[in-house]
């Protein structure tokens, strides 16, 4: 079968845009924040600065969701029917995926924990900070729309759409899909303490690019799995700290 040939005006270069709006909204949002933090904060506390920062992204990440479906207003509900089609057709194969890497993460966990305490971990630094976010109960949906919701979405709609979905058209899908599993793993182990921390994102990032890759680049695939991980690693957390 003779592969589509693309040119650089084939890739949607408007997506593109998403980048510099998701950041125009966190600089808005954050000058919001601190107005309001001058206004209406007596004691400005490090509890009270991460729920800012929760509520800062969060409504960044609707406004660039909200930009992604603007972009693509007049074929949304084709795509739509597709991604569905392919979830009703395909969840075993996506439930499938998702157990096997889980079960990668769990057995990859277990063996960064016998490591010396220089180089193993029991909890990524990632993981650890996103636990402040637990500590009140009140904040909980805030922290649920995040993790599970927005976070999955502006990450898929960046590190598998952008990269492989359109780029990958001109630079080929299984190279831009490696880049993109690395900048994913990346961009979770900024402050990592263990250069071995980075092995829990490639794992989950090599499982969302070949399911995207697989499924014919439909971003619903890679969403789910997403979604699904971090719904699961939510639902943990609660049982652990609540319990």
């Amino acid at each position: 079968m003779e592969r589509t040939k693309y040119r650089f005006k084939d890739i949607v270069w408007k997506d593109f845009s998403l980048i510099a709006i998701l950041i125009v909204s966190m600089i808005a949002f954050t000058l919001v924040g601190i107005l309001f933090s001058f206004v209406y904060v007596d004691h400005l506390t490090e509890k009270i600065v991460i729920k800012l920062s929760v509520v800062i992204q969060l409504l960044s990440y609707v406004v660039t969701v909200f930009s992604f479906y603007f972009l693509h207003i007049k074929d949304f509900k084709m795509h739509l029917k597709k991604n569905t089609a392919f979830i009703k057709q395909h969840y075993l194969f996506l439930i499938t995926v998702t157990i096997i890497m889980m079960i990668c993460s769990a057995i990859y966990n277990m063996t960064m924990q016998m490591l010396p305490d220089d180089i193993g971990f029991n909890e990524t630094q990632n993981e650890l900070e996103l636990m402040n976010l637990f500590d009140q109960p009140s904040f909980l949906p805030f922290t649920f729309l995040l993790i599970v919701i927005g976070a999955p979405l502006v990450e898929e709609i960046f590190f598998r759409h952008l990269l492989i979905g359109e780029l990958g058209k001109k630079f080929n899908a299984i190279v831009m899909g490696i880049i993109s599993a690395i900048l994913f793993s990346l961009m979770h182990v900024m402050g990592a303490e263990s250069p071995f921390e980075i092995g829990s994102y490639i794992i989950l990032a090599i499982a969302m690019v070949y399911a995207y890759i697989k499924s014919g680049f439909k971003l619903i695939a890679s969403v789910s799995i997403h979604m699904l991980n971090n719904l699961i690693s939510f639902i943990f957390t609660l049982i652990t700290l609540y319990t």
